[in-house]
């Protein structure tokens, strides 16, 4: 697949995007006709005359950043430029005027070269023009040494914090000078850290192989530039702990002072942002070992927001972003928004909701409340169940060529399931067999399951329906020897009596031999 994108070229990708982002949106119009495009709210005009109006941008391959970011409450507009390149100086310039009113514009530009130099240029050649406009520089990136020469730190995902900051604060009515200060008291409270387990692959370009292997970078930009640095690959939590020490812990070789150094209790706001090529199943895993780090740390994680917001077109990877909260920042970001790509931003100071008994618990107990197998069952199971554990690479790759390649991790979940429980198994064939069907159960998924299950059930009730048939049939033949004793018994009593005669007789009075 990265392959194929070889198919694309870099400079038709911008406009199919802004394309498609308009075909299916009614809430975004285009702005101007110059080659980086200009996106903004269809109701700019009445937002405009009374209130401070948002612009940002930069390079294309970030989706849904920024156009996604367009809406109420955040940003007014967005200048796109191609692909991972900023927008010329005359596409910022038309988007300030023709979006700037009366209470002024603020750009919020993430600190890159080209994006400071063509942002920069507009506004002055805006405030030339008597538009009132500012500018708000956001970088945020731990990757990087501080006091990195000119350019400094590069923005990337926390930059989303600052949009809604802002946009919150000019929704509310504050002027220019206020939403430019609570944009940038924002900037000044956001750190992130990316970690990336692959490149990103640039339309019309061969897969960077820089990575390759089990290589992993830590701080590896949002276009692909090199990170802090590059070790072998280690389990998730390692990862996500590396990038919070890089945040939070003192600089090594630096002046000892942490990017963010909030107090023990402070309350802080987290953005997990994957990188383009990182599923929600694994956010959601990343998200899990943030939280408990930072509350290991001491810190109150107040909000907490994740998905795929800020990107490097198929990164596999992740970010991770930390805003130091005020109750009025708190405010601001819980303050509502149609921008679509905002996520929900959960509020976890409320207590987490206790788990719900299981109705299902005192099943599985009572079917394991046996003293075990017999020696000679037991070994025959466990045997069968060693030999699906050992047999699952082998399953998963078969079930990858016809299924979907769950097959071994399914079945040897059930296996192991099944040498754990087998302990406690009952030693009747009926009641091991049904036991067997509830460790099944408890550990399987799938189609499987229910076949394990079944087949388990019906073997447990075979057993249950023979040795039921088998106490049946000593009952009938009990039954029917004693109905034939009474048989004998009625016939040789009515032979005595003559009775036999006037049975063989016909109705019309003739015996039945007679002609």
């Amino acid at each position: 697949m990265r392959a194929r994108k070889r198919k694309r070229t870099r400079t038709c990708i911008p406009t199919s995007t802004w394309q498609g982002t308009l075909a299916c949106s009614r809430n975004l119009c285009r702005i101007g006709g110059h080659p980086q495009h200009v996106l903004a709210r269809t109701d700019y005009a009445s937002i405009s005359a009374k209130q401070v109006v948002l612009i940002s941008g930069g390079g294309s391959g970030h989706e849904p950043a920024h156009a996604g970011f367009i809406g109420e409450g955040m940003l007014t507009g967005a200048v796109l430029g191609g692909v991972f390149a900023s927008p010329s100086s005359a596409a910022v310039l038309s988007a300030i005027k023709a979006l700037a009113g009366p209470p002024g514009c603020l750009l919020i530009v993430k600190n890159y070269t080209g994006d400071r130099l063509n942002f920069g240029i507009a506004m002055e050649k805006a405030r030339a023009a008597g538009i009132k406009c500012e500018m708000c520089i956001v970088g945020d990136d731990c990757a990087l040494p501080k006091d990195k020469g000119i350019t400094g730190r590069r923005g990337i995902a926390g930059t989303l914090f600052v949009h809604k900051c802002a946009g919150a604060a000019a929704a509310a009515g504050k002027n220019l000078e206020q939403v430019t200060a609570e944009a940038r008291a924002a900037a000044d409270s956001v750190a992130s850290m990316g970690v990336a387990l692959t490149t990103c692959t640039l339309p019309g370009a061969a897969p960077n192989p820089r990575l390759d292997g089990d290589l992993v970078e830590i701080g590896l930009g949002i276009h692909g530039e090199p990170g802090a640095e590059q070790c072998k690959w280690r389990p998730c939590d390692e990862l996500v702990d590396e990038a919070l020490k890089s945040i939070l812990d003192p600089i090594k070789g630096g002046d000892d002072q942490p990017y963010l150094a909030p107090a023990a209790g402070s309350q802080v706001a987290v953005l997990i942002n994957s990188l383009g090529g990182t599923p929600p199943m694994e956010i959601a895993v990343i998200g899990r070992r943030i939280v408990e780090s930072l509350t290991a740390r001491g810190l109150v994680v107040a909000r907490c927001a994740s998905g795929a917001l800020m990107t490097s077109l198929d990164m596999a990877g992740f970010s991770v972003s930390l805003l130091l909260l005020t109750p009025e920042r708190a405010s601001l970001l819980d303050a509502p928004t149609s921008a679509p790509a905002w996520p929900v931003v959960h509020d976890l100071t409320a207590p987490a909701a206790a788990a719900v008994a299981d109705p299902l618990s005192g099943e599985s107990s009572s079917a394991l409340s046996g003293s075990g197998l017999e020696p000679a069952v037991a070994a025959k199971v466990k045997s069968a169940a060693e030999a699906l554990v050992a047999a699952e690479p082998q399953l998963t790759e078969w079930d990858m060529v016809a299924g979907d390649g769950d097959c071994g991790i399914t079945m040897k979940r059930g296996a192991s399931r099944v040498l754990q429980d087998m302990a406690q198994y009952p030693s009747a064939a009926d009641g091991a067999l049904l036991a067997l069907a509830e460790s099944v159960k408890e550990s399987m998924g799938g189609e499987r399951c229910c076949a394990e299950r079944k087949r388990s059930g019906n073997c447990c009730v075979c057993l249950r329906t023979q040795t039921q048939t088998q106490h049946r049939h000593r009952h009938w033949h009990r039954y029917r020897h004693r109905h034939r004793q009474r048989r004998r018994h009625t016939h040789r009593h009515r032979h005595k009596r003559g009775l036999h005669a006037d049975i063989l007789r016909r109705p019309g009075g003739r015996r039945r031999d007679e002609n």
